[in-house]
């Protein structure tokens, strides 16, 4: 698996496609910080946690999802990494790993913004603790939906049209299910990820919240590596 995660953060910032992510999220992410932020002089952080920081994030895993498992197909590379020695959980739990490692790295750039608040206004630590606590949860549940759809797609074109779909639907059906039947507004509390998070935006680390992120990554892992171990044995 080390050697997977090495394979991939230096795939990524040899040729600067790594480089290039960790740009476009700092850009993003300013220009959200400072509209929510900066230009409501105000050091509370929750609302710009929140519904745009998470389109950035949607945004930057899809462009992500790209150099996972389907990247390997369409090169044909993943034959040569099915038939090593390398299991495939490794395989698969090193892909997550790597690109779980440029979404954190990327994410860092809220200690900047966070620092600038600490400098000129009145900080809130609690609040921004438990919400990067929250967006790294969210975003490692993203990465491994994305590693999923990726063990499911044979072109990084389609791993990035179904991430994007799967993780902005996800984000929007909330403000349909009002008109749908009960039972059907209690699966969708379940499923979509984005409505556990409401703790984490009030400043407060939710231990089922917690608990509810990492079996959501450990569940689309699991299944990315049978979908992929089943593939190999194909």
């Amino acid at each position: 698996m080390k050697a997977i995660i090495k394979k991939e953060l230096v795939s990524a910032f040899r040729t600067g496609y790594g480089w290039f992510c960790l740009g476009v999220y700092t850009l993003l992410s300013a220009v959200v910080f400072s509209i929510f932020v900066l230009w409501q002089n105000t050091g509370y952080v929750g609302n710009y946690f929140g519904f745009w920081i998470f389109f950035i994030d949607i945004v930057f895993v899809t462009v992500l999802s790209m150099r996972l498992l389907g990247d390997e197909k369409k090169n044909k590379t993943d034959q040569l990494i099915l038939t090593s020695p390398v299991s495939v959980t490794g395989y698969v739990t090193g892909k997550f790993f790597g690109a779980y490692i440029i979404y954190a790295l990327a994410f860092l750039v809220n200690i900047v913004f966070f620092g600038i608040i600490v400098i000129f206004g009145t900080p809130d630590y609690g609040s921004f603790l438990a919400n990067s606590i929250g967006n790294l949860l969210v975003g490692a549940s993203m990465v491994s939906i994305a590693v999923f759809i990726s063990s499911l797609t044979s072109t990084p074109a389609g791993t990035a049209a179904g991430t994007f779909s799967v993780l902005f639907g996800m984000m929007v059906v909330e403000f349909f299910t009002a008109f749908c039947p009960m039972w059907l507004q209690y699966v969708f509390r379940y499923i979509v990820i984005y409505n556990y998070y409401a703790d984490f935006s009030n400043g407060i680390i939710s231990l089922p919240a917690v608990i509810y992120y990492i079996s959501v990554t450990a569940v689309f892992l699991f299944l990315a590596v049978r979908v992929t171990e089943k593939r190999r044995w194909n």
